[in-house]
């Protein structure tokens, strides 16, 4: 942390930095690439989307407009289906048990779109024959056209007219029921006829019901945090160049001020980071919506900083220690790795949490 050698010279910094980059984004990336390939294939039920739903407006069949951000706050589960259906009758009956589950429960709400543009009170006699809740299990319809382009544009979901229908058998669609966020964010979907689904689905809400309520529980929200740790590593990126600048120029006082507080910083983000990730996210990693290239480049980026930030923390306390007790020789042999190491840390946190949570790929 002082004493730094006369004859260090900025190239030598800049050498260091240059070769660990270029370890992390060439060599990384492969690694990760063929680690992919390697990897088994694993089939799961519920599938994870992570994009937000698009802006409808419907009528329920109570004759009430009903529109998207109406449904902000509440976690909810979208049907598509049509009275009459075939297809129909094997997902409706997980929306029945989604119902009888969370009965009463005021955030939670069931939403069976109609294909068809049936008359509402057809679709009350649809849902009177399901003992549908008026409030919590809401049966929306309109013009067929705009509510086939809504299925496919706000729902990513498959739905036409045959050509020869059958009875029973008018509208092709997919028999998915959608999970969607108290923040209007498309969670994921699940076929709503296999025989496990209703038991998915209700994990899956209750698991957004305990997020939502440890967002209410602290300070800054969940979706703050992210926000806050990537604030963090710009402070510490700063901090380290200022740092680095100080002790060129022999000021060894404020250099150990400015290098503790990078400490006190890169502390207060593991904390922060730790309390996100496992207690807010409950350790279920945030999806990165990006595909192809970019993909390789994200993966790579994350795994060399993941792997550098394991390797930095040990060190930047040792360094610390030793630059603390004086003992320069051995502080500044560690301090040219250690620095370009943990600015290249900081600097990455950055990218990452832009390349996760800001960038639309």
């Amino acid at each position: 942390m002082s004493g730094a050698n006369p004859g260090d010279h900025t190239s030598y910094f800049m050498s260091r930095l240059l070769a660990i980059l270029l370890l992390a984004l060439f060599a990384v990336p492969a690694i990760a690439q063929e680690d992919k390939k390697d990897a088994p294939v694993e089939e799961k039920l519920f599938t994870e989307l992570g994009t937000p739903v698009g802006d409808f407006t419907l009528e329920e069949r109570s004759g009430e407009i009903v529109r998207a951000r109406d449904l902000l706050g509440k976690i909810w589960v979208a049907q598509f289906f049509y009275p009459g259906c075939n297809l129909c009758s094997r997902n409706t009956p997980t929306m029945q048990k989604l119902q009888d589950h969370f009965r009463g429960k005021s955030d939670v709400r069931l939403v069976s779109i109609d294909l068809l543009n049936e008359r509402l009170e057809t679709l009350r006699e649809f849902a009177n024959d399901h003992q549908a809740d008026p409030v919590q299990w809401l049966f929306l319809t309109g013009h067929e056209d705009l509510v086939n382009d809504i299925v496919r544009r706000s729902f990513f979901n498959m739905v036409f007219r045959k050509k020869n229908p059958a009875a029973g058998d008018v509208i092709a669609h997919s028999t998915r029921l959608v999970l969607i966020d108290p923040h209007g964010t498309l969670v994921g979907y699940v076929d709503g006829t296999d025989a496990k689904a209703a038991d998915v689905l209700k994990a899956e809400i209750d698991r957004l019901r305990s997020r939502r309520r440890m967002d209410e529980r602290i300070p800054i929200t969940g979706a703050d945090l992210p926000r806050f740790n990537a604030l963090l590593n710009s402070i510490c990126t700063v901090l380290l160049l200022l740092g680095w600048i100080l002790i060129r120029l022999r000021l060894e006082t404020l250099h150990k001020l400015v290098m503790l507080l990078a400490l006190a910083v890169s502390i207060i983000f593991l904390s922060s980071y730790l309390f996100y990730h496992f207690v807010v996210l409950e350790m279920e990693p945030m999806r990165f919506r990006g595909e192809g290239a970019v993909r390789y480049v994200y993966f790579g980026i994350l795994l060399s900083h993941t792997i550098l930030a394991i390797t930095v923390a040990p060190l930047a306390i040792y360094i610390t220690v030793q630059g603390l007790r004086d003992a320069r020789k051995m502080h500044v042999k560690l301090a040219r790795w250690t620095l370009p190491i943990w600015l290249y840390v900081s600097v990455t946190g950055v990218v990452v949490y832009w390349m996760l949570y800001r960038i639309t790929w």
